[in-house]
């Protein structure tokens, strides 16, 4: 019995160690479905949730992580084509991960680094694409909402400043 009590203390100490760590991480470990790691396992989630309906083609799903004014607003397939250069439906997504999360000092903006690991259906090459998903919010209260047109626009200088 005495050992029976010892190993259940130790499992628990180890479970506990475990579960700590993965929070301090940010949930960047494997967490048994709970979520841990405050805002920036939060933004993995959500992050892991989008890329998962771009996987599976659903545009309507990963337009409903930006804010409510902009779902209808935001052209994924474009965006999509805009980073792969190939039609979204020419893209099989098989693989991503999240490198890292990270959030400002205020705690308003945050960013995201993804890799993805693609398939051109065209010409049957493998890609892999890093890039980077900004996230915002109006108060620390609020839901984090995507900017994906910033993650994905290309930069362009302004006519109206001298460089």
């Amino acid at each position: 019995m005495n050992r029976a009590l010892k190993a259940l203390v130790v499992g628990l100490l180890l479970t506990g160690g475990y579960l700590g760590v993965a929070h301090l991480s940010g949930g960047a470990f494997w967490t048994v479905g709970l979520p841990l790691g405050g805002d920036r396992g939060l933004l993995r989630r959500i992050s892991m949730d989008f890329l998962e309906d771009i996987q599976f083609k659903d545009f309507v799903s990963a337009a409903s992580y930006h804010a409510p004014e902009l779902i209808e607003a935001v052209d994924i397939p474009f965006l999509i084509q805009r980073l792969f250069q190939v039609r979204p439906e020419a893209l099989d997504v098989m693989d991503y991960e999240v490198v890292f999360a990270e959030l400002d000092s205020s705690g308003l903006r945050a960013r995201v680094r993804v890799r993805v690991r693609v398939k051109l259906l065209l010409d049957g090459r493998l890609e892999e694409r890093e890039f980077i998903l900004y996230f915002h919010r109006d108060t620390v209260a609020d839901p984090w909402y995507m900017r994906l047109e910033d993650s994905l626009r290309e930069l362009t200088p302004d006519s109206d400043r001298a460089h």
